[in-house]
């Protein structure tokens, strides 16, 4: 009789751990983004920041020699 109770109370047990919560529904993922446009102006003022660091450094060299 303990055995059969023993086997009843250790299947209900693993009956109860077993339970899940169902997953909740993720959010929608942002579609990608495949414009781009603004790739050459960006481009355009990294150019323009190394065109002015190279007069920076430059004019920094030629005014140390003095």
């Amino acid at each position: 009789m303990k055995a059969i109770l023993l086997i009843a109370a250790s299947a209900l047990t693993l009956l109860l751990f077993s339970c899940e919560e169902p997953p909740k529904p993720q959010p929608p993922a942002p579609p990608p983004v495949t414009d781009t446009t603004p790739v050459g102006d960006g481009l355009k003022v990294v150019g323009y920041a190394l065109l002015g660091a190279a007069v920076v450094v430059t004019v920094g060299r030629a005014v140390s020699k003095q």
